[in-house]
């Protein structure tokens, strides 16, 4: 297992769950004097069938330059919102976003996910990233929900931790 390195690793798309989990994440960030990375895993339709994805390797993209401005620039602009520290990074990935951020997060001080209510049907459609992220990740997990709970103190998180 990897040594603890003073890093947040924190989920974002653009999702009103993931804003809320950037938020927080960025606020225990500069709590605890920890640098954030906030990645965004992209999954890219094959073709005009929104259940289709391609089955690639799972890929963390250092040079946000290599990707689409469709997809970076909505990231870059959530990321720029949170004021972030000139430490702090943004990266983008693509493939399985449960595992790349479960393995990016590995060492970290915590990984912060946003949670959205997936139930019966729509979790099995849709997947359910912080559950995978709660179920497999080795340091400790803060699950974000959005709602005005999610403007508290950094200390006291909203959503639900899972420490390992």
């Amino acid at each position: 297992m990897k040594q603890t390195e003073n890093i947040i690793v924190v989920g974002i798309d653009d999702s009103p769950s993931s804003r809320a989990a950037l938020t927080w994440a960025a606020a225990q960030a500069r709590e605890v004097g920890a640098r954030l990375r906030a990645l965004h895993v992209l999954a890219w339709p094959v073709d005009d069938n929104p259940f289709a994805f391609e089955v690639a390797a799972d890929t963390v993209y250092p040079d946000l330059s290599r990707v689409e401005e469709v997809f970076r620039d909505p990231s870059r602009r959530l990321f720029d919102e949170c004021r972030p520290e000139p430490d702090w990074e943004l990266r983008l990935a693509h493939g399985h976003a449960g595992r790349i951020l479960v393995q990016e997060s590995q060492g970290a001080l915590m990984l912060v996910v946003g949670c959205r209510e997936h139930v019966g049907l729509g979790r099995l459609l849709a997947g359910s990233v912080s559950h995978y992220c709660l179920s497999h990740a080795v340091c400790p997990v803060v699950a974000v929900p959005v709602g005005p709970a999610t403007v508290g103190s950094p200390a006291e998180p909203a959503g639900h931790t899972v420490g390992r």
